[in-house]
Formats: structure tokens, sequence, C-alpha cells
């Protein structure tokens, strides 16, 4: 690379690290939120004692979430040994990483094809498009930013490796891709990407004898390995969370009908994105056979004109390829969750959408007068430009709970999960009656929502109309007879009836459901007092305090039964 344009690739870099940083600048007051950040930061014990080696080792056989990521459970172990629980590090350092990953972006294409100004729009694309506010600004997203960061450095090293092939650079790619696998198991369509680059920009193959295609399963044998590991893993992740749908709740005409939408939906948001919203519910058998047919006909379209003119304008091919490969396994044909799509979805995949923009803009322009190629340029600028303000309008949704779920009730009303969460939070704000009305909605749009049946209980409970939330519990109850924590609830409005005998029973089930359930013992010890079987009291009391030392009520009624007892 010649010094001059060393120096414009930096200037450029530059450029999109300040946009960037500019454009996501508020997300440093931002708060966590109660969609799955409790179960990657603040409500996790592990990642919340910070990196140590025992954590370190947890993270390698756990599943959480759903997943298997030990990569992303490390990243935030880090966060919190240098942060604590203060959400403005872990945002900054969301941020910090996709910063990251737009100049690696733009450093892998303008090193590969040599045109700096075209890279450079690629990237700024990717740093500002309102779709990838959610991966940027969620702290739950981590998985997204880091495995993207080692999935980018392994495309940069399969171009070093193309160009002086040796055993190292091999190995470097093997390890960039399994760090991205570890991260999130998305990165299965890692080696499907590095094929795509040999063919444009590289128009490099793996040499050896045989077909083309057995040749590239000879020399990423390793990376398909992974992949299809991660995969196992994965689904078996998402088996023991029972995340994964069945084709009774989701036929498969309702999967690859919704799938195709899909498709059309993520190139609308990228060309128009508005209604954007944290959580969109799957429509199920409610999806229309028009949009269906219309989404058919688009990607029909689409991938005909690819065919046609893929060989004589690679880097249109290489993009839509690109854009429809990454995005299958999160399409929804293995239904996982109860999203139609989502955001997030496009972080990867839309990165070759935005490839074929900046290099159909470039066909057009290379024979044409240069007032094209500066009306072309002012045009990206704009469009930029418009991108940023609609990224800045977008942020604040994310500020917290209550924005986040509002806005998403905004955009779909029947939309159950935002609806309860939007409850949870205020609640947490002490707002129980208006909370209220949020676990009633969901429940009435979706009756099978165990949490917020459960959360509607806790609701009523605590307005202290016990006898409606004993109705709820028992409803959510027949639907989740293995939580713990309704039983334990459930027990609670019992006694706040006058009905101990049968809260002893559900407290019986939550002990024995989750044995580190120091709350469920502690009230049964004391209902167990009241029946007078202090024995069996004294049993709840001592196991309480060896979960919770700091538990001095529990120690209290320990000193207060054996003075009883004479021990």
């Amino acid at each position: 690379m010649d010094r001059q344009r060393l120096r414009l690739n930096l200037v450029l870099a530059a450029a999109l690290a300040i946009l960037t940083i500019a454009v996501y600048a508020p997300v440093r007051n931002f708060k966590f939120v109660n969609y799955d950040d409790d179960v990657y930061v603040t409500g996790n014990p592990q990642i919340g004692q910070g990196l140590t080696q025992g954590n370190v080792a947890w993270s390698v056989t756990a599943f959480v979430n759903g997943n298997w990521h030990p990569l992303t459970l490390v990243s935030h172990m880090l966060d919190v040994q240098a942060f604590g629980l203060d959400p403005a590090g872990h945002h900054g350092m969301n941020l910090a990483l996709h910063v990251g990953n737009v100049l690696l972006l733009f450093w892998l294409l303008a090193g590969t094809t040599l045109r700096p100004w075209s890279s450079a729009l690629v990237a700024a694309l990717f740093a500002v498009h309102p779709l990838n506010v959610q991966t940027v600004a969620w702290i739950s997203e981590r998985k997204s930013l880091v495995s993207t960061g080692f999935w980018l450095l392994a495309l940069l090293a399969h171009v070093g490796y193309r160009r002086r092939p040796s055993g190292a650079k091999y190995l470097l790619v093997v390890v960039c891709a399994t760090l991205a696998l570890a991260a999130k198991p998305m990165a299965v369509t890692v080696p499907l990407t590095l094929v795509l680059i040999d063919f444009w920009p590289l128009a490099m193959r793996p040499k050896g004898s045989g077909s083309l295609w057995l040749r590239y399963v000879r020399e990423l044998g390793p990376v398909l390995a992974l992949a299809g590991a991660c995969g196992v893993l994965t689904l078996l992740a998402q088996h023991a969370a029972s995340a994964i749908q069945s084709v009774t709740t989701f036929p498969l005409p309702v999967r690859l009908g919704n799938a195709l939408v899909s498709y059309a939906w993520y190139l609308k948001a990228m060309v128009w994105p508005s209604g954007l919203a944290a959580f969109y519910p799957h429509p199920m058998a409610s999806l229309g056979v028009a949009e269906i047919a219309a989404s058919v006909l688009v990607l029909v379209v689409i991938c005909a004109a690819v065919v046609a003119k893929g060989r004589a304008f690679p880097a249109l091919a290489v993009g839509w390829w690109w854009y429809a490969g990454t995005l299958l396994p999160v399409a929804g044909i293995v239904q996982v969750g109860s999203q139609a799509y989502a955001d997030r979805y496009a972080y990867v995949p839309l990165i070759g959408i935005f490839v074929v923009v900046a290099w159909s803009a470039v066909r057009l322009t290379e024979s044409r007068p240069a007032l094209w190629r500066r009306a072309l340029g002012f045009a990206g600028v704009a469009w930029i430009a418009a991108l940023s303000l609609a990224t800045r309008a977008q942020l604040p949704y994310w500020h917290d709970s209550v924005s986040l779920f509002q806005r998403a009730i905004d955009v779909v009303p029947d939309n159950a999960l935002a609806q309860n969460n939007l409850g949870m939070a205020l609640v947490e704000e002490h707002k129980i009656a208006e909370a209220l009305e949020h676990f009633q909605k969901a429940v009435a749009i979706a009756p099978l929502d165990t949490d917020a049946r459960s959360n509607l209980g806790n609701a009523l409970r605590s307005l202290s109309r016990p006898a409606e939330a004993v109705i709820a519990y028992e409803a959510a109850l027949s639907q989740s007879p293995n939580d713990a924590s309704i039983h334990y609830n459930f027990a609670t409005a019992l006694v706040d009836l006058g009905r101990a005998d049968e809260a002893v029973a559900h407290l019986d089930d939550a002990v024995r459901l989750d044995p580190a359930y120091a709350k469920a013992r502690f009230l049964l010890g004391v209902l167990l007092v009241k029946q007078g079987r202090v024995e069996n009291a004294l049993v709840q009391f001592r196991e309480v305090i060896r979960l919770d030392p700091r538990n001095e009520r529990a120690g209290e009624w320990v000193l207060r039964i054996e003075g009883q007892l004479g021990r």
C-alpha cells in the first residue's frame, strides 16, 4: 500500500470512528434494561463476581439464556471487574466494540478492493444505520459485537493467508473463527463468508486437486467442524432452555412464510428504517398471503438479477449471497423464541447489502462524467447524515426499560412481551396499579404466558388482593408446575388468606424444585414453627444460614428454637 493511499485510509478511518462515537455518545447515560440484562449481568451471580479462574471455567460449560457463548460471558465478567454494575462502563464498552467493528470492516474492504471511498461508505452505513441501534445500545447484545469483531478478524486473516499462505496464518484464521463462534452461534456461517470473499474481491481460490468445492471442504475442514460443533451445542442449549418452539406451535408453513417476509422486511428497513422496536411478536397464522407473495416476488426478482448479472458484477453476487446466507440461521426456520424478526439479526447480514449499494454506485459512475460521481457523493453523504439523525432519534428508546417497552407497544400494541416487561419496569418504580394494567393486557394477548400470569399475581398481591392473586398463580402453575418462584409467591398469597397449611405444601414444592431457594426455606420455617413442627423448622433455618450467612433473622430463629429445645 503506497503512502498516499495509506494516509487517505487513516484519515477515513479516523473520520469513521469520530462519526460513530458522535452518533452513539448518548449511550453512556443509558441504564440496564429488564430484557436479558439481568440474565447476563445484574442478576447473574457468576458474572457479578467478576473475572475469576472458576468463573472462566464455568463459562466454558454453561448454557446461559439458551446459548453456549463462553467468550461473551467472559466479556461481561471483564466489564464487571472494571466497572462494577455501573451501566455507563458496560455501554461504553459496547460502543468501543462497535467502533472497532466499523474500522475492521473498512480496513478489510479498503485493503482488498483498493477503493477507500466505497469502503468508507459501506463502513459508514454499517456504523450509523438505525437497525444496528439494538446491537450497540443493548448491553445483552454484547455477543454480536464480540462475535462480529472476531468474524472480521478471521476474514482479514484469511486475506493474509490467501496472499502468502503459511501454517501460522491458517491457524490464525481458525483461531479467530473459533472465537467468533464462542461469542455467538450465529457465526456458524463464517465458512460461507470465507468462500465469498475468495470470489470477490480476492478472486483467488484454494489450490490443489479435485473439484473447487472439494478443495474448499479440505481447506476449511477445521472451521466447518467447529461451526458444526457450535451448532450442536447451541441446539442442546436451546433445548435445555425450552427455547426451540415445536412444530405444533409453529407449523413449518408458518415458519417458512415468516422467514420469507423477514428477508424482505430487513431490506425494507434498510431503505426506510421506521417503526423499529425491541421486539416484534410472531404473527403466526395471521400472516397474510398477500404479504408473503409480495416478499417472494421481491426475492425472486433480486435472485434472478443476481444470477443474470453476478458473473459480470461479482460484488452484486457476493453481497447478496452474504446477506441471504448469514441471515439464514436466524430467519426462523428453526424457531427460537417467539419473535418474528429482530433488528439485531441484521448486524452482519446487511454488510452484504451495503456492499451492493456502494459498488453499484461505482459501477454506475465509472464511465460517466465527473459530475455523476460528485452527485452520488453528495447523495451518499446526505444518506449517512439522514441515517445518523434517525439513529439519534431511535437511541432514546433504549435509555431505560419503560421507554423501551412503551415504544415496542406503540409500534405493535398486541405485544405480550412488551406489555409484561413494561409492567415489570413500572413495578420497579413502585407504580403497581399502572403495572397491573399491563400485566392484564399481556395475559389477554397471550393466555399461555406464564411469566405474565405470575407477574399479574404478584401485582394483585402487592395491591392487597390476595384472592385474585391466588387465581392468577393457579393458572400460572397449571402451565409451569415446576417453577419454584410461582410456588413461593402462591404460598405468600395463601398466607395472606390464612391458608397456612396449603402454603406449606407449595413451599415444600418450591424448595424441592430449587434447594437453594433461601426465601422459600425461611418462610417455610416460620410456618412450620406455627404448626408446632419446630425440629423441621430448625432444619430449614439452618439451611437458610448455610445459603445466606448474613441472614440475621434466620440466626435469631435458630437461637430461639434451640433455647426452647434446651440445646
